[in-house]
């Protein structure tokens, strides 16, 4: 009887294994000249609290720096980086635990960079890692972007190109699992302006949904209001196929944002996540 219990422990534990996928900009780590060194300590935190199996990073400006940061807050974790960050040297990274994910292989698109030459552009490139799953034997593409930024006209055209790619990317895709994740920058998501229509537009050309629909910020940003209160704002998004939707099962916001449940609020409010580390939050998902 015992050994019978055993068996079904066992099998309904392989059936309902969860893993993480997690995504956040951590501000010019760790070289911000506006807004100086990162509380490391304080980072340390969130990456515990948000630590995923699966983990993007976008605005990587002290390479030395993060890989210090990984083996001492993601012991075991390897991680791939890009050469290439763009006019602002902001390099992405995923990085991942070898027990859960196998790396398979990895590519540097710099198109999204905005050359077609394979040159680093002024832009950032994606970063596309395929991981398979060692339990469930199902292979993943893990796409980690980071949008041109801006919300005048320029910039939204650019960016706007960039959903063209990633409409690209998905059809390439189609027949396989595919996630993006990272900073879209979409500065219009809130007030649902023509960026919103833009980027809702590619994730139904694509047959993807954003995690973030269910989510009331990602980011604070003074907007130009004149009071002392910064606001919410979504720039950060987990990209799934609808294929794939079924097996989310959790979705969790970090940081200030959850702190201060996305309400306006003032940079004191908002503490020493928004004020030393990043003005944006991790957003992660638990997949069954």
């Amino acid at each position: 009887m015992k050994f019978s219990l055993l068996i079904l422990l066992l099998l309904s534990t392989t059936t309902w294994a969860k893993w993480t996928v997690t995504t956040y900009n951590i501000r010019n780590f760790d070289n911000d000249m506006r807004e100086g060194r990162t509380d490391l300590v304080e980072l340390a935190k969130i990456l515990k609290s948000s630590q995923g199996d699966v983990m993007a990073f976008e605005e990587i400006v002290n390479i030395r720096a993060f890989e210090t940061l990984v083996k001492n807050n993601l012991p075991g974790y390897s991680y791939k980086i890009t050469t290439c960050g763009g006019g602002g040297k902001q390099q992405l990274a995923i990085a991942y635990n070898p027990q859960v994910f196998q790396f398979v292989k990895s590519t540097e698109d710099r198109t999204f960079s905005g050359t077609h030459d394979g040159k680093c552009g002024s832009l950032r490139p994606a970063l596309l890692v395929d991981l398979l799953h060692k339990e469930t034997k199902k292979s993943y593409t893990f796409g980690a972007v980071h949008l041109k930024a801006g919300g005048d006209n320029r910039a939204m055209t650019k960016r706007w190109q960039q959903y063209q790619l990633m409409q690209d990317l998905a059809k390439e895709y189609a027949d396989k699992n595919l996630i993006l994740l990272g900073d879209f920058n979409t500065t219009g998501y809130n007030i649902k302006d023509q960026d919103y229509t833009k980027f809702e537009d590619f994730l139904g050309n694509s047959e993807l949904r954003t995690v973030s629909e269910n989510l009331s910020c990602t980011s604070y940003w003074h907007g130009g209001l004149g009071g002392d209160d910064y606001q919410p704002s979504i720039l950060d998004h987990i990209v799934i196929q609808d294929k794939n939707m079924g097996s989310v099962t959790e979705v969790k916001l970090g940081a200030h944002c959850a702190k201060v449940e996305c309400r306006p609020a003032t940079p004191g409010e908002l503490g020493v996540s928004y004020e030393s580390v990043s003005d944006h939050c991790p957003i992660q998902v638990t997949f069954k």
